[in-house]
């Protein structure tokens, strides 16, 4: 029934002579009244009026409703006024079209065959119209698929970035606390709590040290040490020191060596026994004086 109904039929209607089925018999009454409900007469009047197309007017509506702005693309009235409304648009004339109780009718083909055409460019339009319509919803579907892909990119990223900055500032937190706690028992014996103090205070002593070593054995200058470092300091110091004498000693050549030895035999002399022995001391001692003499 379904596909019965979506079809369109088309009629013969054939007219019954007599009910006794006999040829060249005709009764009149019975022809009459087939041809009342027939609606022949209706059919004769409208086909000799000329109106050469005819339809209802939800199908006419449905068809050409796309030419008029005010039905396309849906019309919520009546489609008597729908068709009304879509013939004004169009510009038909009064003498081309009639309209009906529920159908249209047309009179002149031109007529049509203009509406058809114009539903023909009508549809290229639309056609074009749905085809930008499609790829801007394609592209839009696109952009923003690609744009939550960049979102969720970036949301990792700044998470990780912040983890990343949270971690470091633990560890700061972290590395704060332990030097404070070691700055309190800083005074009390090597203990987890104040280790990690200490060896920052040791590291921070040695390193001052490496950038304010004694250039030489007449410099007497030295970091101050931590009071954790007394004893080691003074061991470092010795050892800069004889280390330094050492240099110093492989750096002297035999004639100064003997000047040196000199010097010192004449201070255990002199020394405070002599006025002008400290004035002496810069000068160095001549191994003979002949050459002037001479």
């Amino acid at each position: 029934m379904e596909i019965l109904m979506s079809k369109e039929p088309s009629y013969i209607r054939c007219i019954k002579p007599n009910d006794a089925k006999q040829a060249g018999r005709f009764d009149e009454v019975l022809i009459r009244h087939q041809v009342k409900y027939l609606g022949l007469m209706e059919n004769l009047r409208v086909r000799r009026a000329g109106f050469a197309y005819r339809r209802k007017y939800e199908i006419f509506l449905q068809r050409y409703k796309s030419l008029c702005p005010e039905t396309w693309p849906t019309w919520d009235g009546r489609p008597y006024d729908g068709v009304a409304v879509l013939l004004k648009h169009l510009s038909y004339k009064p003498e081309e079209f009639k309209m009906g109780r529920t159908k249209i009718f047309i009179r002149f083909p031109k007529t049509l065959f203009a509406t058809e055409d114009a539903l023909e460019i009508r549809k290229q339009s639309l056609a074009t119209t749905i085809q930008a319509n499609w790829r801007g919803f394609h592209q839009r579907k696109k952009f923003q698929k690609m744009k939550n892909s960049a979102i969720a990119i970036q949301s990792w990223w700044r998470g990780t970035l912040g983890r990343r900055k949270a971690a470091k500032r633990k560890r700061a937190v972290g590395i704060i606390r332990r030097f404070i706690k070691g700055f309190i028992y800083r005074n009390y014996p090597r203990c987890p709590e104040n280790e990690y103090f200490l060896d920052y205070i040791r590291y921070s002593f040695l390193m001052t040290l490496k950038r304010n070593l004694p250039k030489n054995v007449l410099d007497k200058s030295w970091p101050t040490p931590p009071p954790s470092l007394q004893e080691a300091s003074q061991l470092l110091r010795e050892l800069c020191m004889q280390n330094m004498v050492w240099s110093y000693c492989k750096r002297i050549s035999p004639e100064w060596k003997l000047q040196l030895e000199q010097k010192v035999v004449a201070s255990e002399i002199f020394k405070d026994k002599k006025d002008n022995y400290p004035q002496s001391v810069p000068r160095l001692f001549l191994n003979t004086r002949l050459g002037k003499c001479c």
